[in-house]
């Protein structure tokens, strides 16, 4: 049975006798913190110990007054790791278990009381006092009377009204008073916290280092006037407005109070690197709607010092083939967007999916428009030439459109790639008269929404809908482009790209042709739970129509599960689908990356 030697709290000494042989090493296999319930709280004393600080190679050779000392130093750590939770009459018993050449540490604690606080004084003398803004963190500012004195609290409250002056310009603030008096016969503390805040800065000129473009283009980015009351947000704005622009590879904004007299005009310092100026891109790509493909892309950062922008890209795919190039220009006018004049050619081929078959088209199309961010808000106006070749069974038609769109997309997430809690909308609303050229007058609206909420640690649901509708006299001659469609990757899973809508006999190819049609309802309900950090699986339920009238309408349902990948690049998703239409179809394959709002 192993040997237990108590060794009181206050020392813990070894005798050699004189002329004896010393005592041998021994074995440290653990030592065990006992009488503390709170987690944190246990984590810090462990983590404190020194017994527990020693190597592996210590703790099997750990001579006898190595040992001595550091169980006598064990009680006096415990001690302090326990007064930043307000535990300043805490009693340790440390017990050595003995078993051979092996030892045993537990350490037995007795928090006792915490102290509570039982008095706060907190203020601000000076130009300060006046600003709204320091009067939440100032009331708030913990721990309050009757709470636990946790330091943890005391210093976070200190730090975020110290941040909060430095964001408001108060750059000669000072913490004249901190003192907390701690009276352990009675378990209280009295605070006591006093700030003298100097007077405010404002807002200077902005310096621009670092660039190749001409004056007065990045200047339009900055939302002061020098002489404005200093506040951080404005320096963070221009800073997220930079980056945006990717013309740098570098960007740090910063004030400059030390170039400045007191409560004067801070300068700030804008210190950009360039990035590279042109960037190719060139990779395989496969999706399910359209086939295996290779994608070449190339991006001219700047054209020239006016901040110009030039792109190209060409997705070359088995059943889907694209070229698209785009010229932009800045547009910091009211809101920071760009206007931009886009050419893009765009060929789709007839796909064959079971009894069914899409129609083959080929359009190409100019857009001249204008977009702008407010908020998590992107806005777009705009004006679309377009000319599409299609073909219904045999029939080959051409249409001309002109018409102008409306566009807006929302999102808010707390994570943008991965979110746990965010919801994302979009609408579109576009018109093509005839007075303005159009061979076929129509109106469309279109409007589509995400939800995803976590739960637990591992689980989110999804949810996405979208509903569209046309209005036309003449929508036989509507383009198949303009027409909708349910099916694919990210409408009904379980059936293939197009495959869902209004249909006509193709005697030719002895199929049904998907023609599409004039109204849109889709929805989704999707459970999804990781299994590691990176890999997960899904279920789902989608269901949608794309149909001419009411009296159409016939939703078809798919279901299915699927495998997710957090990939560096963004979520990877593969799903395996099945509609409940037609329970002889085959299961479909899709594969899909991208975020989730």
């Amino acid at each position: 049975m192993p040997s237990l030697r108590r060794i009181p709290a206050a020392a813990a000494v070894l005798f050699f006798a004189a002329g004896a042989t010393p005592a041998s090493a021994v074995e440290l296999v653990g030592v065990d913190v006992r009488g503390i319930d709170d987690a944190t709280e246990r984590d810090n004393v462990v983590n404190s110990l020194s017994l527990n600080k020693l190597d592996e190679a210590r703790r099997r050779d750990l001579r006898p007054g190595r040992l001595a000392y550091l169980l006598r130093v064990a009680p006096e750590e415990v001690r302090t790791a326990l007064e930043p939770y307000g535990y300043y009459d805490t009693e340790v018993e440390i017990d050595e278990q003995r078993s051979g050449d092996e030892v045993r540490v537990v350490v037995t604690v007795d928090q006792g009381e915490p102290v509570t606080v039982t008095r706060r004084i907190a203020r601000i003398n000076g130009e300060a006092t006046e600003d709204p803004a320091l009067a939440p963190p100032l009331v708030n500012l913990e721990p309050r009377p009757g709470d636990v004195l946790d330091h943890r609290r005391y210093e976070a409250g200190k730090t975020r009204i110290n941040r909060v002056m430095n964001e408001r310009g108060y750059f000669d603030h000072r913490l004249v008073t901190h003192q907390v008096l701690v009276t352990r016969a009675s378990h209280s503390a009295d605070i006591e916290l006093v700030w003298e805040s100097g007077q405010r800065y404002e807002m200077g000129a902005a310096e621009f280092n670092g660039h190749v473009f001409r004056p007065g283009l990045l200047e339009q980015l900055v939302t002061w006037e020098p002489g404005d009351p200093y506040l951080q947000r404005h320096l963070l704005t221009l800073n997220s407005a930079l980056v945006d622009l990717d013309y740098f590879g570098f960007v740090d904004v910063q004030p400059a109070p030390e170039r400045a007299e007191p409560g004067g005009q801070v300068p700030i310092v804008v210190d950009l690197t360039m990035a590279k100026r042109t960037a190719y891109s060139a990779g395989l790509s496969y999706g399910t709607d359209s086939g295996a493909g290779v994608r070449l892309g190339m991006n001219r950062r700047y054209v020239n010092d006016r901040g110009h922008k030039l792109e190209a890209e060409a997705d070359i795919a088995q059943y889907r083939r694209s070229i698209a190039t785009s010229y932009r220009i800045p547009a910091f006018a009211w809101v920071n967007g760009w206007w931009t004049l886009a050419a893009n050619l765009r060929e789709e081929e007839d796909v064959t999916t079971g009894d069914t078959v899409t129609i083959p088209f080929r359009t190409f199309e100019i857009i001249g428009s204008r977009n702008g961010r407010i908020g998590n808000w992107n806005l777009v106006a705009s004006m679309h030439l377009q000319r599409e070749r299609f073909e219904i069974v045999d029939d080959v038609r051409f249409a001309n459109l002109f018409y102008p769109e409306l566009s807006a997309q929302y999102a808010r997430a707390d994570d943008r790639l991965y979110p746990r809690n965010g919801f994302g909308f979009s609408a579109d609303v576009r018109s093509g008269p005839e007075f303005l050229g159009s061979d076929v007058a129509f109106s469309q609206l279109e409007v589509g929404a995400n939800w995803v909420r976590g739960f637990g640690e591992r689980n989110r649901v999804l949810v996405r809908g979208r509903i569209g509708t046309t209005t036309s006299d003449d929508f036989d001659n509507l383009p198949p482009s303009m027409r909708f469609y349910a099916g694919g990757d990210r409408s009904v899973r379980g059936y293939a790209y197009r495959e869902i809508g209004p249909r006509v006999y193709d005697p030719e190819r002895e199929r049904d042709l998907v023609i599409g049609g004039k109204h849109l309802a889709v929805a989704s309900v999707e459970y999804e739970r990781m299994i590691t950090e990176s890999w997960g699986g899904a279920v789902f339920v989608d269901a949608g129509d794309a149909f001419n009238s009411r009296d159409d309408f016939d939703a078809k349902v798919g279901v299915g599960f699927g495998v997710r990948w957090r990939s560096p690049v963004g979520p990877v998703r593969v799903d395996i689908g099945h509609g409940l239409d037609d329970p002889e179809s085959a299961f479909q394959l899709h594969i899909n990356i991208g975020t989730d709002l």
